[in-house]
């Protein structure tokens, strides 16, 4: 749910009156008018005071303004969120001529990460379809804000399943999927999150699949357009087969499958604006719009759906509906009565406006009373342009549901008044049969009576099975099982408990892991969760964090975390460090400082210490390990400070030298372990040189980008062993080099059973050199790459266990020669590029030489071999050929 602590943004009026894009006056801040700009900065973004001590989840708006400032490419004043796409092509690119290189046993291309869960905490879900194949409604797709595509089959099961349809779609916000009615085989999906404040990381157009979404192609209509950056639905008209699209930029329809499209609504072509909010088609195929975001406009309706063929409702003589007062509108068509139509309208202040039905296909309208909500009647609590959910039952069209932050239910809209009943409730327990994660953002039925229901929010997924029941309360499960699309910022090892994991997630709070595999987590705190800390030294000592400087502390090994630290100054999501040798936390302040807090362990005093003017705002904390008492501070002008004696008490002999001014965000810095003039410096901006170097503790720089594709790096880790190896967090997966010492460095994706999703951080921890990786959209990974040779539990990774595998490529026999026999078997996985298994067989000998006969039916292209026994296991790049 939404917060309103108060933050100033003259950043973002200056950049909405300042930058226009070469797209035609598409700009970053498209909240409002430019005649707007003050209402919306300070009322839409920045809230009501006094608010600050609610820990409030999710902010989007506030998340996106951060990366935007972070990540757009400097020389252009946005976001090109194309080029990664070309990232990606690259990166398949040298996974398929990986088998023709010869690479170090133990390169860190051989990189192999496990997945961690959590696995019954959803992320934003946008869309979500009943798969029409399937009668008994347990096959779903869901499009995740920040997961990409997904899929069950068990959607009605105890537990659930679900499977990522491809893993770069990871990096994607899925907002529409649409099954062509006539021929299920036909689906669609769109990209694109348009509703809310930040409007810079954009959609990469319409994705189409015509083998029931087994494989997917980007409709190259739509991957250069700057009309398909906001998809905010999609359908498929049942009888002509016409593909309509409601974007940013209008509503466009493409007559030949995706080939080619025309604007048929918008400004200019029938419609006061170019924002389609929705487009629904009624049971009798006539076709209705909302158009509207953020600016006001009105409900269209037309039977043929082409250019110059669309009315106007709301203008129209006694149609009962608003002309002014509104902005956006979301619409729903009744599936067994074609002159029913629902329409709600979010008040120009963000409230719900009102609530209309029509009793005959749209002409005049009757405004509904209002679900009440504690002592008001805006069920959306002011959050009606980013939460607005309307359902209609298939077989009554008086049975809705409507969504805000919870969910309503009227059996008969068509009483005077309306008897509308709260069904779901965020706040309260998370094992209760009426708890539903905040903010509703879908509804799809999956029976014909209507009471198999499933609902989208910021928690993910959840079904009801009685949903019209007239005894008794709706009853609503989770549907979360393996739908691993959580957003982390963030995470933190124990010391010594290698399945003892925190992390800090959009949406969903600061969570625990405390189980090996994929398991489900407990919430530390609440709020949107940022970086988090266990002391090195004293891990009953645990710290998680909520916005900006506002801090948790557990003392008792993470049973409690109460809060601490009340302190809203710093990024939203605020760069944070902790020094376990002195308990003493750094982290984001005010533009020009850095807050600190000694004694973090027993004291709830904090310091703040002055940068050197024109600094900017701390975008990044590293405290050294040794020296002690040492941190490095990045920050959003392209400087890396080094604070010597940072604790000292003046007038003692603290000092800050910038060692570096570079373009761009600093995002992290890194040090060799014990050598703290050897750095790695990343930014995080497109456009900018990425990765830097020294060895000299800054006195002079090498560019070690290498051929790195331009995409924002996030994060930077030494190999302990060997400091000329390093792994990156970058915005596609995790990429690794072997040698920082050659003359052009060579970077390669390390991503092994990871999807090519972005990264936000990775940690390790010294004991044993566990790896974890905090991904933004796929939950948590951890690996072993650091210590090739090293058992971990009952397995060792050592890719000597694999002695050769040929021939390579191969065109359906491979033969697997091991270094040894394996012990009491072996299993032998194939593995696509994007992590999933396609191949697995169990071979019981005792041969060194086996041999793999693959399926017929398996495609062409690049796979992982996988050979793992009771001690060992080993991966190896092979090529097949068709």
């Amino acid at each position: 749910m939404k917060s309103s602590t108060p933050r100033t943004r003259q950043w973002w009026a200056l950049l909405l009156l300042s930058v226009i894009t070469a797209f035609g006056g598409l700009f970053f801040w498209q909240r409002a008018s430019l005649s707007g700009v003050s209402q919306t900065l300070e009322q839409r973004l920045e809230g009501e005071e006094g608010e600050e001590e609610e820990e409030n989840e999710d902010r989007p708006d506030l998340a996106l303004e951060q990366d935007v400032e972070r990540t757009l490419d400097p020389a252009l004043g946005y976001v090109p969120r194309e080029r990664l796409l070309a990232a990606q092509e690259y990166a398949q690119e040298l996974l398929a001529q990986r088998p023709s290189r010869r690479l170090p046993v133990n390169s860190l291309t051989q990189t192999t990460w496990v997945e961690r869960g959590p696995g019954n905490v959803g992320g934003r879900i946008r869309s979500l379809v009943v798969d029409p194949g399937d009668a008994t409604g347990n096959t779903v797709w869901a499009g995740a804000a920040g997961g990409g595509l997904w899929k069950t089959t068990t959607g009605t099961a105890t537990t659930p399943t679900w499977q990522s349809i491809d893993n770069f779609f990871a990096n994607l916000a899925v907002t529409a999927i649409a099954f062509n009615p006539a021929n299920p085989d036909i689906m669609y999906f769109g990209t694109g999150e348009g509703y809310y404040n930040a409007d810079a990381v954009r959609g990469l157009g319409i994705w189409k699949s015509t083998d029931h979404g087994v494989t997917w192609t980007q409709l190259s209509s739509t991957s250069r357009s700057i009309n398909f950056q906001y998809i905010l639905k999609l359908v498929v008209h049942p009888t002509t087969g016409h593909v309509y699209a409601a974007t940013r930029a209008g509503l466009f329809r493409s007559t030949n499958a995706g080939t080619s499209w025309e604007k048929v609504l918008g400004a200019g072509a029938g419609a006061v604006t170019d924002r389609a909010a929705d487009i629904e088609i009624g049971a009798d195929n006539k076709i209705y719009v909302g158009m509207g975001i953020q600016t006001g406009d009105a409900i269209y309706k037309s039977t043929t759906g082409a250019l110059n063929s669309w009315t106007n409702l709301n203008t129209a003589a006694n149609s009962g509906l608003p002309t002014s007062g509104y902005e956006r509108i979301e619409l729903a068509c009744a599936p067994s009565d074609a002159n029913v139509v629902y329409a709600m309208f979010q008040a120009t202040n963000d409230a719900i406006l009102d609530i209309f039905r029509s009793a005959d296909g749209g002409n005049t309208w009757t405004a509904l009373n209002k679900p009440r909500w504690e002592n008001s009647d805006d069920f959306t609590r002011g959050q009606a342009w980013y939460d607005l959910s309307i359902g209609v039952s298939p077989s009554n069209a008086n049975q809705i549901f409507i969504g805000g932050v919870d969910l309503f239910r009227t059996l008969d809209a068509s009483a005077t008044p309306v008897v509308w009943n709260q069904t779901s409730f965020w706040s309260t327990s998370k094992t209760s049969s009426a708890y539903v994660h905040a903010d509703q953002h879908a509804v799809a039925f999956a029976s014909n009576d209507g009471n198999m229901a499933y609902f989208g929010c910021d928690g993910g997924v959840f079904l009801t099975t009685n949903a019209f029941t007239t005894s008794g309360n709706v009853a609503f499960k989770q549907r979360n099982n393996g739908l691993n699309v959580t957003q982390f910022y963030a995470a933190a090892l124990h010391p010594t408990n290698r399945d003892y994991f925190l992390a800090g997630a959009q949406d969903n709070g600061s969570q625990k892991f405390t189980a090996a595999g994929i398991n489900n987590t407990t919430e530390a705190s609440g709020g949107d969760g940022a970086f988090c800390f266990i002391d090195e030294d004293q891990p009953q000592y645990q710290f998680t964090s909520y916005v900006y400087s506002n801090y948790f502390r557990s003392i008792n090994n993470g049973n409690t975390f109460p809060r601490i630290i009340n302190n809203n100054n710093g990024s939203f999501i605020n760069p944070t460090d902790y020094d376990s040798k002195n308990n003493t936390m750094y982290a984001g302040s005010t533009a020009g400082t850095l807050f600190v807090w000694p004694k973090a362990t027993t004291s709830n005093t904090t310091q703040s210490l002055a940068l050197p003017s024109g600094s900017g705002s701390v975008t990044h904390v590293t405290v050294s390990k040794e020296p002690g008492n040492r941190v490095f501070v990045g920050t959003s002008t392209g400087k890396v400070l080094r604070i010597d004696s940072a604790l000292a008490v003046l007038p003692a002999n603290r000092t800050i030298t910038e060692i570096r001014t570079g373009v761009g965000s600093v995002s992290c810095v890194a040090a060799e372990a014990g050598n703290d003039n050897h750095l790695l410096v990343t930014y995080s901006n497109y456009g900018v040189t990425s990765v830097w170097e020294t060895r000299n503790g800054g006195t002079t720089w090498r560019n070690v980008e290498g051929n790195l594709p331009d995409m924002p790096i996030r994060w930077a880790l030494f190999d302990p062993a060997n400091p000329l190896r390093a792994l990156l967090a970058t915005e596609l997966g995790v990429w690794g080099t072997d040698n920082l010492d050659a003359t052009d460095v060579t970077w390669d994706p390390a991503n092994t059973g990871m999807a090519n999703v972005r990264v936000d951080m990775l940690r390790m921890r010294t004991s044993d050199k566990q790896i974890v990786a905090a991904t933004h959209g796929r939950g948590l990974y951890t690996t072993e790459v650091f210590v090739p040779l090293a058992s971990k539990g009952a397995v060792a990774v050592n890719n000597k266990f694999i002695n050769s595998a040929y021939p390579n490529p191969f065109v359906q026999t491979l033969n697997v020669e091991l270094s040894q026999a394996a012990v009491s078997g072996a299993s032998i996985t194939l593995s696509d590029l994007q992590g999933r298994v396609v191949y697995k067989t169990e071979v019981k000998t005792t041969d060194r030489l086996l041999k793999l006969n693959v399926p017929g039916n398996l495609s062409a292209g690049v796979y992982t071999l996988t050979v793992r026994d009771a001690k060992q296991q080993a991966t190896r790049q092979v090529v097949l050929k068709r």
